[in-house]
């Protein structure tokens, strides 16, 4: 049996054209083959599977042709590129710094750069995973890396740049690789299936390449089991089952219900996705990423946003329509929530049911009074033709006793309205025919006179102490504190006292002082209270009189004690 080769090794690019979703570097690099600027190190970054070893071995390749073709790649025909393609090139040696981060490795590689390539001009050094080399190591390969031989050229790759230290990236040019784009990986495994002669569903592979997260190895190796799970056939649905990957419908499904305000059948969906394994999370996740796909759709110039199949964006384009845009924003708001604080609840299952009976209970805020209405209707189409002629008997009696509301502004104490009362500035005049106005008054031409309710001790202070839990809650808990049951007293019925230790205190609370006075106004329906902040006097401490000291003031209240005392011969000094 012939050894299977993987995707990945079979159809790994060779010469820079080739290269998938990394255009910036190829272009670059080719460039300066062309104008003959080649740095002496390289430092290749970016995520796994993209394409940064690769790059590597097609730029060591290039490097050592002896016969470039006009547009900068290797020839595949000269002596290098055989050997090179053989595996037998003496000019191109690889390091796994993983395994090889020692001291001792780096000083090895030194003593070999020192020796001239015996075919071609060039050396090329590729080491892999180099973010793996001990502070050591770096330090001794400074050195060498900033001043080569001429014939040596090092060419480092990374994950992890940032493990590098700054001395290792001041002596190299550094090129980023991105992560490869959803419509790329799809071409790619296309051709890919068309050359193997596969029969792939285009849905197939882009869901293949959407899960493969930007990484084109991780797309083929996902390519690969498909292909042997669907017998030499790629088809949607088995890659949907394979790769335990929620289908769009169900999402399709559940916004449908959301935006008719079917919870019953909101939740029914979602009890479906859990039966079938799915994590709450991944389908919180996956509803975020569709109501965003749904925003896209609502302006022409976002729908290239989309990174779906042709036939599953007009399905979203149609969606979209009967989404309003308000509602998209505040399920992608709710569901931000959701996620960010899915794991820290105990009750997760739940936490995601909430999350959809919200986005269903703000997607129709107006079938409410339809709804009301029609239980009027049905409720009038139920009632007994006696109690009908009774209700409408009722209702003349009440049209009947109605005041005349004219009279009552023309003379509010008429109708038995204090004067403390709401009035209408102008509108006795405007009734008389009076008035100059040519239009209805003013929100600012409304004068509200305050309603002065007695206040309540007790009432109070539960009131303080809810305005000093708030303070709590925004972390002023110095401020709170001077809101104690024991320092608040009222006096003059509409002054609230505050007793402080100092000055300081008083400083501390003064931004506060409005705020609480218009809450206590609100909360105990009197707009005269006031707040006064008073230090606190220190105790007098009571002085011990003695009985002659007692007797002498009281003595000096009343002058007949002393008469008592001279006509009974009494002695106080006892």
């Amino acid at each position: 049996m012939e050894r299977f080769v993987v995707s990945a090794r079979k159809y790994r690019p060779q010469t820079f054209k080739t290269v998938v979703g990394q255009e910036h570097i190829t272009n670059t690099l080719k460039n300066a083959f062309k104008n003959n600027q080649l740095a002496q190190a390289f430092l290749f970054c970016g995520p796994r599977g993209v394409g940064k070893t690769t790059c590597a071995r097609i730029l060591a390749k290039t490097i050592n042709c002896f016969h470039q073709t006009p547009d900068q790649e290797a020839c595949d025909a000269c002596e290098s590129c055989v050997s090179f393609n053989g595996g037998q090139s003496l000019n191109v040696h690889e390091l796994d710094a993983a395994s090889n981060n020692s001291v001792d490795n780096i000083r090895s590689l030194v003593e070999q750069v020192r020796f001239a390539p015996q075919l071609g001009s060039f050396k090329v050094y590729i080491i892999d995973e180099v973010h793996m080399l001990s502070v050591a190591a770096f330090n001794a390969f400074l050195k060498t890396l900033e001043e080569p031989p001429k014939h040596a050229i090092f060419i480092l790759a990374t994950t992890e740049k940032h493990k590098i230290i700054p001395t290792i990236l001041s002596r190299c040019q550094i090129f980023d690789f991105q992560r490869i784009k959803v419509s790329d990986i799809t071409s790619h495994l296309a051709w890919i299936a068309k050359t193997e002669g596969i029969e792939a569903e285009p849905d197939a592979l882009r869901v293949i390449a959407q899960k493969a997260d930007g990484g084109l190895r991780d797309a083929c190796s996902m390519f690969d089991v498909m292909v042997s799970f669907g017998a030499g056939t790629l088809k949607y649905k088995s890659v949907l089952e394979n790769l335990h990957i929620l289908d769009y419908d169900y999402y399709f499904r559940i916004t449908r219900h959301i935006m008719e305000g079917k919870s019953a059948d909101v939740l029914l969906v979602f009890d479906e996705v859990l039966r079938k394994g799915f994590d709450g999370h991944h389908f919180i996740a996956g509803l975020g990423e569709h109501f965003r796909n749904l925003m896209m759709c609502k302006d022409p110039l976002t729908i290239v946003l989309l990174e779906v199949g042709p036939q599953i964006a007009k399905e979203y384009s149609a969606q979209s329509e009967s989404c309003a845009g308000r509602f998209l924003l505040h399920a992608l708001q709710i569901c931000n929530r959701c996620d960010a604080s899915y794991k820290s609840a105990r009750n997760q299952r739940l936490h995601v049911e909430l999350t959809l009976l919200q986005m269903a209970e703000f997607a129709v805020p107006s079938e409410a009074p339809e709804k009301k209405n029609d239980l009027n209707e049905r409720a009038a189409q139920v009632i007994p033709p006696a109690e009908e002629k009774h209700t409408v008997e009722k209702k003349a009696q009440e049209t009947k006793a109605q005041p005349d509301f004219s009279q009552i502004i023309k003379n509010p104490e008429s109708a038995g309205i204090p004067s403390s009362g709401f009035r209408l500035k102008g509108a006795k005049d405007i009734l008389d025919g009076t008035s100059s106005r040519k239009s209805e008054p003013t929100e600012t031409e409304i004068i509200k006179v305050p309603f002065n309710e007695a206040i309540s001790e007790d009432l109070l202070r539960m009131s303080a102490q809810n305005f000093a839990a708030n303070l709590m809650e925004q972390g002023k808990r110095q401020i709170a504190n001077m809101l104690r049951p024991t320092s608040l007293k009222l006096q003059n019925e509409t002054e609230v006292l505050i007793e402080i230790e100092n000055a300081a205190q008083r400083e501390s609370f003064e931004p506060h002082r409005q705020n609480f006075a218009e809450y206590l106004r609100k909360i105990l329906n009197n707009s005269l209270i006031t707040i006064v902040m008073k230090e606190k006097s220190e105790e007098k401490v009571s002085k011990a009189y003695s009985p002659s000291e007692k007797f002498e003031v009281l003595n000096k209240l009343n002058p007949f004690l002393s008469v008592l005392r001279n006509s009974l011969d009494m002695d106080v000094d006892y």
